[in-house]
């Protein structure tokens, strides 16, 4: 599986209800960071309970459909990359018009497939949706 088709999937099922899938796309534990510092989480039941919330918020605040509008990937090891992914997302109120952000996610071979050892997000979300007017 290419990261592409990784985080293709990844998209999918942050849209769908099966949060317990969306977890297994983590590493044990993981590393978030953004504009506002850094933190790092158990992949455990309090990440799913998170990832339910987090699902609920994009619901409350109308997200119609999000996918990586494009991945750019560095190889670093045989088993890791440092995927660049410009995300798309519409909202109810966006209408057709796409909000795109950026994250960068240090990835590792899983099996077939991949997982997230952590990410960096180079803006808030909130901020960014309270100035585009979602919140």
């Amino acid at each position: 599986m290419t990261a592409e088709q990784f985080f293709t999937r990844y998209a999918a099922l942050s849209m769908g209800d099966d949060d317990r899938s969306m977890a297994e796309l983590y590493a044990p534990s993981f590393f978030v960071a953004g504009p506002k510092g850094s933190m790092v989480f158990p992949n455990d039941a309090r990440f799913v309970e998170w990832l339910t919330q987090m699902r609920a918020f994009n619901r409350q605040h109308r997200m119609r459909a999000i996918a990586p509008a494009a991945v750019r990937e560095t190889v670093l090891s045989p088993i890791h990359v440092l995927a660049y992914v410009r995300w798309s997302a519409r909202f109810e109120k966006t209408g057709d018009r796409a909000v795109e952000f950026d994250i960068a996610y240090l990835i590792e071979r899983a099996d077939e497939s991949w997982r997230v050892l952590g990410y960096v997000s180079e803006r808030d979300q909130e901020e960014e949706m309270r100035a585009l007017g979602l919140l």
